[in-house]
């Protein structure tokens, strides 16, 4: 028999809104983890073609920045760049959110979990239902 069978409906709906939100989180920071690889490379890319088209160029900032102004693709490397840090920004606080609520979730489950809804369960269940929560990188044995 499974360990869902053994719990109350708000305990397994907790589990699942649980698992739901360290999804989210993940999905997250593998969308920032692929945008800060995007603002590098743009920025890498940028100074690359920056150096070998127009920094070679002697003359004033007016020609510099002229140089960069005529050439659409540094432009749009430029435009690139700004769009992906600004989503990552967005990022890093849409992080922040779903961390406090992921967190707060996981130390409600905690404290529940150790006392109003495994109180008839065997000590073989709880550690069924730890294992499957580890296996999403979810720790409910303890708070730290």
């Amino acid at each position: 028999m499974a360990w869902r069978d053994l719990i109350p409906n708000d305990a397994r709906k907790t589990f699942d809104t649980l698992i739901d939100r360290k999804r989210k989180l993940d999905i997250f920071k593998s969308r920032a983890a692929a945008c800060a690889l995007l603002c590098l490379f743009c920025f890498l890319l940028f100074a690359i073609v920056y150096y070998r088209n127009i920094g070679t160029i002697n003359g004033s900032f007016v020609s510099l920045f002229e140089g960069i102004t005529n050439s659409s693709f540094l432009i749009f490397l430029i435009a690139v760049f700004i769009v992906s840090f600004v989503y990552l920004y967005v990022l890093a606080k849409e992080i922040d959110k779903a961390k406090k609520k992921y967190e707060t979730l996981r130390e409600e489950t905690i404290d529940r979990f150790d006392t109003t809804w495994l109180k008839s369960i065997s000590f073989e269940t709880r550690s069924e239902i730890s294992k499957e929560m580890n296996s999403y990188d979810i720790n409910i044995d303890y708070k730290g």
